[in-house]
């Protein structure tokens, strides 16, 4: 779940642009070698050589500071532009496909929406780092679920897109969801399990608890019904906009499809496992430098504007965790992919609450095949937890970096792409993961493994998570040192990793028995259903046979363990949009894993038109991370955490190509067994509010801001305070900055969106781990604003709210400042 030459530039001129990229006034942004040195190979959609036509955004001077930002550089020279088009679509002519009244369509109706899913920000730790020492006590930009319906009136079928900017996407969620839309007429008459898409980005810093089975919640210290409710509220807030907004409009447009590269922002952080694969095969993926090019470049984008020029949305999928903001960061945070967003956004414009019937533009930056992709461009020089590793002298400015490369490229193919060609299609299909045997011959005629790899029988197992899983990833360590552990190892290092571990594997099994039974001695408990995990030695089963409707196995309740811990059911999905197929997979889904993938899905889904081929991670439930068999062999933390065995990738492939079939033939395919419903066992010790002033009343400035601030300063104010869980500011903000205006008024000109302006609220005691605190007392917050460089002369202030409770709503307001000096062209 966690997860050359370097070239810094300065923390101050990194801060510059890291202070200000969501302000009406301007914004924090790059300038990525992509434009000049590295267009897409082949296809129509390349990078533009020329002048944007920043004519398309609503705020056209922000857009060209980003697209010139010097940010963009960082890093520059680490990659080159692909020698083959094998990872960038060529869009075709469609126009003789064989499918029927939509061979030729280009027109679509669409609509969009999004809502703040913004959970506690005090005292949490974050869905992904699975830290139980991350407190995380305020807040750097909020989570936001945003959400597109497509629909094409040649065939009358629409589908319902959501990326939400959360850790990992459990099937609680996608439960919680259906639920509400099924108690919805108009809603529940438009959108079913079947065409609709949950997708999660992967910050690691959103709050976390939302499971219903318990290994989501277990190092969170249990489910946290505030943040469930939050979370599924939220989608379902998005899904109804985007409705009403497509329901709003009758025209159809359009939908243009943009691909080109993204260099130096990602890399493969487990190169070892990569190499395991063939090499003719990681040869077929080269740059012009004769260099393997081991994870993905590829960004794909819709771009959603109407006849009249309305711009609706953007929908991007780039694979590269959100792993930035590490768990040493306090605060929660969408990390890159949400920084990326809010600032599209910002630049054209959004009314986060506008009537959803007008068009209020939303960009979701969505997650691909992120397994073994890496923002943390410099970890090798600068491991965990150097603040280097992302390219900045701290987190926010590395979230800068990674987040403005995106930002940039996107709005560059926002001025891009060709309209898609076809229909919109679905297909779900739910698989029972620990008892599939691939028998499919096509798919077993594209194995390439070594002889020593393989099996006479390729069967996935009961789901289990090997030694070096809690080794955590390159981007955020965990409680034991070494990847790489195999069942070739020494007993005694497999032993001492495990004990390594103990905190974890006692809650689901005795030390004792996973050292003296499990590791590599699963044979000789064959009813375990683990004696096909081949290399990896056993460190915590995670569900020892449930079947069908959620039954135990007998052995489970022996061992300790519930059926809850994690599921053995999985859905697995497709999206078509005329030439575009959407897969989606509740992994994380590394780089050879998605190309093999990506190639079989495209030969069963060219007869109706696809040529282009999008691996989702994420993306209706989760159950960590899908590698090749070769990558499995070498146990790094991905292939220890392949929860079903090594032919979990044959399996998906084998089950995946049943559902493009279908799509492909028409046909109706049943979906199997349900998602299991289960209740979460660990609940979170309660919140019990328990305010004071103390000695000020709520709201009371202790610190105040200096009487005088120049562009590019740092200022800040410290407030009287309560807790923040009392009211999660949903659609609002904990924090403003606001200009004084000739007439008189104060506006807004930063609200907590905004990665520049950071909301810290401070307890009188701050607990080791991620706990509820028994009684709050007087606590108090800070606003920090990092004023835009090219912030104009005025007056300004900070302000704050919040709800105490006892005590209700209370605001505090900073002394006025006055800003003078200098302003630059871009913040």
């Amino acid at each position: 779940m966690k997860n050359n030459n370097v070239r810094l530039l300065s923390r101050k001129l990194s801060l510059v642009f890291a202070s200000a990229l969501l302000m009406a006034c301007g914004g924090d942004q790059e300038s990525s070698g992509v434009v000049s040195e590295s267009p897409a190979p082949s296809g129509p959609v390349s990078p533009a050589e020329s002048e944007p036509n920043v004519a398309a955004f609503a705020n056209p001077e922000l857009a060209q500071c980003v697209i010139d930002s010097p940010l963009r550089d960082i890093g520059k020279g680490m990659d080159a532009p692909s020698v083959t088009s094998s990872e960038v679509a060529v869009i075709q002519d469609l126009s003789q496909g064989t499918i029927g009244a939509c061979a030729a369509n280009q027109e679509f109706r669409f609509g969009s929406g999004l809502s703040d899913i913004t959970g506690p920000v005090a005292l949490k730790s974050g869905a992904g780092w699975e830290d139980s020492a991350q407190v995380m006590h305020g807040l750097h930009q909020r989570q936001y679920a945003r959400a597109f319906a497509i629909e094409s009136p040649c065939n009358d079928k629409r589908v319902m897109f959501v990326s939400a900017d959360i850790g990992l996407m459990w099937g609680s969620i996608r439960n919680g969801v259906l639920e509400a839309l099924a108690k919805d007429p108009e809603l529940a008459a438009n959108y079913t399990a079947e065409n609709l898409m949950l997708s999660a980005t992967h910050t690691h810093n959103g709050p976390a608890g939302y499971a219903h089975h318990e290994a989501g919640n277990a190092l969170h210290l249990g489910f946290d019904s505030l943040v469930y409710k939050t979370i599924v509220n939220g989608i379902v807030d998005a899904i109804g906009r985007a409705h009403r907004n497509i329901e709003g409009n009758e025209q159809t447009a359009p939908i243009e499809l943009a691909v080109g590269e993204l260099l130096n922002t990602n890399i493969n952080r487990s190169r070892p496992a990569y190499a395991m694969n063939p090499e003719p095969e990681r040869q077929q993926f080269l740059n012009i430098r004769g260099e393997e090019v081991d994870v993905a470049k590829t960004m794909v984008q819709l771009n959603l504007r109407r006849e009249g020029g309305s711009p609706v949305g953007v929908i991007n999928w780039f694979g590269v965790h959100p792993t930035v903001m590490g768990p040493e960061v306090p605060y929660v945070s969408s990390d890159v992919k949400g920084f990326a967003s809010l600032g599209f956004e910002e630049i054209m414009a959004t009314d986060y609450r506008a009537d959803p019937g007008k068009d209020s533009f939303v960009a979701a930056f969505a997650q691909a095949d992120e397994g073994d992709a890496s923002p943390n461009i410099f970890i090798n020089e600068f491991p965990h937890p150097d603040p280097r590793r992302g390219g900045g002298e701290t987190p926010m400015d590395s979230n800068a970096i990674s987040g403005t490369k995106q930002l940039a490229r996107a709005l560059e193919l926002w001025q891009e792409g060709q309209p898609l060609s076809g229909r919109v299609d679905y297909r779900l299909m739910h698989v029972q993961m620990n008892k599939v045997t691939v028998t499919d011959p096509n798919v077993l005629s594209r194995l390439e493994h070594p002889p020593e790899l393989d099996e006479p029988k390729k069967q996935t197992c009961n789901a289990a998570l090997g030694v070096s899983f809690p080794a955590g990833a390159e981007d955020g360590p965990g409680p034991i040192s070494q990847e790489g552990l195999t069942c070739s190892a020494s007993p005694d290092l497999l032993r001492s990793a495990a004990a390594d571990f103990a905190g974890l594997t006692e809650m689901a099994m005795p030390l004792k028995l996973v050292s003296d039974l499990l590791l590599c001695n699963v044979q000789h408990l064959p009813v375990l259903g683990l004696g096909c995990h081949a290399e990896k030695p056993i460190l915590l089963p995670t569900n020892l046979g449930e079947i069908a409707g959620g039954i135990p196995n007998k052995v489970t309740g022996l061992l300790g363990l519930t059926s809850n811990f994690e599921p053995a059911i999985h859905p697995l999905q497709i999206f078509q949009l005329g030439n575009l197929a959407l897969v989606g997979l509740p992994w994380e889904v590394t780089t050879m894993s998605a190309r093999r993938l990506r190639e079989m899905v495209q030969e069963e889904l060219a007869p109706v038109g696809v040529d282009t081929v999008v691996i989702a991670g994420l993306v209706n439930g989760y159950i960590h991370y899908l590698t090749t068999r070769e990558e499995y062999a070498s146990q790094q933390y991905e292939g220890a955490s392949n929860a079903f065995g090594p032919w979990s990738l044959a399996a998906v492939t084998q089950e995946l190509r049943k559902l493009a079939g279908s799509m492909a033939q028409g046909t109706v395919m049943p979906v199997g067994p349900p998602l299991p419903k289960v209740k979460p066992v660990l609940h979170r010790l309660p919140y019990i509010p328990s305010d004071s002033p103390g000695e000020q009343a709520f709201g009371t400035v202790l610190e105040d801001v200096p009487a005088i601030a120049s562009p590019g300063d740092e200022i800040s104010a410290r407030f009287q305070a309560s807790h923040p869980r009392n009211d999660l500011m949903l659609n609002d903000s904990y924090a403003y900055a606001e200009r004084f205006t000739e007439n008189g008024t104060w506006d807004v000109v930063a609200t907590d969106r905004s990665p520049n302006l950071i909301y810290t609220w401070h307890p009188n005691y701050l607990p080791p781990f991620t706990m509820e605190l028994p009684y709050t007392g007087a606590s108090e917050a800070t606003v920090a604003w990092h004023l835009p460089r090219n912030l104009q002369p005025g007056t300004y202030r900070l302000r704050t709210k919040g709800v105490a409770k006892p005590g209700g709503a209370w605001e505090g307001v900073s002394g006025a400042f006055e800003v003078a000096g200098k302003s630059e062209g871009c913040p």
